[in-house]
């Protein structure tokens, strides 16, 4: 029992791994293996939470705290071994985890060449939004593309551009970030159709 709960902890309270370094910033605890630039991490928090109050699943304030690793032991432990992911949340918790980024450059990189890492913190965040407003079955009741294309589409991008999108599809290459892409589209063209009725989307999806 004792092993369970050393093992356990840190996945309910990442904290609890030494992150040496703690900064409030636009309502969220940011935890960093390194020092942090204030005035970068300002702007990269400020961004991500105007895009996730973009969102009618938002409400006025969407406070987390936002682990920054350095893909090391941190991330391998609180990652659970995923080695592909570039950054995760958990039910109830909601923390956001992130690989490794670039917190001057607001840049994580990824495959297919850069993403930002506001728009990633976005995109988790909304992982939250989902599981509060639908109910934490969600993750298992509504398909990967609806749930992660719609989070692109809070975070203001994927993983993939449309041209190497279409590269991919042309030759038959079955890219995991593809299937944002592709659900980022389809939602698109949903939400386009339907004035924007983001609960109308989830319900209809199957």
């Amino acid at each position: 029992m004792a092993i369970v709960a050393i093992l356990v902890s840190p996945l309910a309270a990442p904290q609890l791994l030494a992150f040496p370094h703690v900064v409030q910033s636009n309502g969220d605890t940011v935890y960093s293996v390194a020092p942090v630039d204030r005035r970068a991490l300002d702007r990269v928090t400020a961004r991500a939470n105007a895009l996730v109050a973009k969102s009618p699943l938002a409400r006025t304030a969407e406070p987390r705290s936002i682990f920054l690793t350095d893909g090391g032991w941190r991330w391998s432990l609180l990652a659970l071994g995923n080695s592909t992911t570039l950054a995760l949340t958990r039910p109830l918790r909601e923390a956001v985890i992130v690989r490794r980024s670039d917190l001057r450059a607001d840049q994580v990189a990824t495959a297919f060449g850069t993403r930002t890492l506001s728009g990633i913190i976005a995109h988790e965040k909304c992982h939250g939004m989902e599981r509060r407003h639908f109910g934490l079955t969600v993750d298992w009741t509504k398909p990967q593309w609806l749930r992660e294309g719609y989070c692109d589409i809070v975070g203001a991008e994927s993983t993939l551009s449309d041209e190497q999108a279409r590269q991919l599809i042309a030759s038959g290459q079955k890219a995991p970030a593809l299937i944002y892409w592709q659900g980022r589209k389809r939602i698109e063209t949903v939400l386009a159709a339907n004035g924007g009725d983001v609960d109308a989307l989830f319900a209809s999806a199957r």
